[in-house]
């Protein structure tokens, strides 16, 4: 009996060894990465509504941009993770308020934040 306990030990640790090397390394390859967000040219957008994607590995932001008169008007939060859901309509929010990208990102979501710009910067640059 003790002998079946000494060679199972040897097993037991290499297989939780194991699961937690393979836990680590999923969490960071799905860690979302840092992007780079670039300020855009409204006087170049003609009026209309614009839809932008942002996939960062696991977090997603689908936004609609409503431009008029050269301006954001408004910005629809229409896809993103309901637990950041209310950091993302403020990040969406503030670059209503300073007709800008260039805000600051909401502590605690800085992820959360750059992905959700990134898709309003996606609808005002890759629509025509």
């Amino acid at each position: 009996m003790r002998l079946k306990v000494k060679r199972g030990i040897p097993i037991l640790i290499t297989v939780v060894i194991t699961l937690l090397v393979g836990f680590v390394l999923m969490a960071f390859m799905l860690r979302p990465q840092v992007l780079d967000i670039k300020d855009v040219d409204f006087n170049t957008i003609t009026d209309g509504e614009y839809i932008g994607i942002c996939q960062n590995k696991i977090l997603l932001a689908v936004v609609k941009v409503h431009v008029k008169d050269h301006k954001i008007s408004d910005i629809e939060i229409l896809e993103h993770k309901d637990s950041y859901m209310e950091q993302a309509k403020q990040i969406a929010d503030d670059v209503c308020f300073n007709q800008s990208l260039e805000v600051d990102a909401i502590s605690g979501a800085t992820l959360t934040s750059k992905t959700v710009l990134k898709a309003i910067e996606n609808a005002l640059t890759e629509n025509p």
